[in-house]
């Protein structure tokens, strides 16, 4: 695995990241930035995270220092989003982008891993989960983006998420957007994970410019094609086998709480939570209340997973 210049310890912007190194995967030729940490206590079973529609890598740092306890841990920036380039148009729908994860854990040496998706990384960890079960061990779904159950009904997204999504595809306005989303109380954010988030919103070039314009029009289109018939999402949901944990908030503006409820009722063998007052990312909003929920779901599924 290569990796680039800048692969010094991240525990130097702040304390709570020591031990995560920034690196660029080569799947095949093509470049994919990743965060990464090694394991630390023991635990020896991989986690690959994977960010929401215009997020990043760094989506998952606040909690990746607490996840390295059960095995190294990799969060990766999906084509065009973050520093990954955007390698072809195919490659930014939600079925390029799950090639792209499989890839990935190819390119790590992983066969068998717990796999955690936010929004649309959780509608695409979903679909990774149901098609390839021998190597999902565990499943993490924070707030994803799963469209309501109606399988006959012809369903846009709801107009919460466009009017929440289009505007980040303006790079002045992406960081402010995202803060109203995610964060219950934006201004008590530490300035390390706000310089940070602000690093892998803004482009480092026009082509990065156009590459997260593209990723942002074409990964909207293909979550919005799949929710047109939700009937193979539901299929999907129904056929993913690992231990799953879907977690969720009722102040999300783009995930209706209503939506996971319905999905924990479809599956009443998922561990899940909608929490009072919690926005869109919970691994970001309040990264203790995350770890101590996937802590304790994880014990519970121990005996299943061995």
């Amino acid at each position: 695995m290569g990796t680039t210049d800048d692969a010094a310890d991240w525990g130097r912007l702040d304390l709570a990241w020591a031990g995560i190194r920034e690196h660029v995967l080569d799947l095949d030729g093509r470049p994919v930035r990743v965060l990464r940490v090694e394991a630390d206590g023991g635990g020896t079973e991989p986690q690959l995270l994977v960010h929401g529609l215009g997020g990043a890598a760094s989506n998952w740092i606040d909690v990746m220092g607490g996840l390295r306890r059960y095995g190294p841990v990799v969060a990766l920036d999906l084509p065009g989003f973050g520093h990954t380039p955007l390698a072809s148009a195919s490659a930014v729908g939600v079925a390029g982008h799950a090639e792209v994860v499989l890839a990935a854990a190819d390119a790590l040496g992983w066969d068998r891993f717990a796999l955690h998706g936010n929004s649309m990384g959780g509608l695409v960890a979903t679909l990774i989960a149901a098609a390839h079960p021998e190597r999902v061990a565990r499943l993490v779904l924070v707030s994803p983006a799963l469209p309501p159950s109606c399988p006959l009904a012809m369903i846009p997204p709801p107009r919460a998420t466009v009017v929440g999504v289009l505007p980040m595809a303006l790079p002045a306005r992406r960081t402010r957007q995202l803060m109203r989303l995610i964060f219950t109380e934006p201004e008590g954010v530490r300035p390390s994970l706000l310089q940070v988030m602000a690093a892998d919103s803004r482009p480092r070039d026009q082509q990065e410019a156009e590459d997260h314009k593209q990723a942002l029009i074409q990964s909207t289109r293909s979550i919005a094609r799949h929710w047109v018939d939700p009937r193979h999402l539901y299929r999907s949901i129904d056929a993913v086998q690992a231990p799953t944990l879907l977690l969720g908030g009722t102040a999300d503006a783009l995930v209706p709480a209503r939506v996971l409820r319905k999905v924990l009722a479809r599956r009443s063998d998922w561990a899940g939570a909608v929490l009072d007052e919690h926005r869109h990312a919970l691994m970001l909003d309040d990264p203790t209340e995350f770890l101590a929920r996937v802590e304790l779901w994880r014990r519970t599924t121990d005996a299943a997973v061995a």
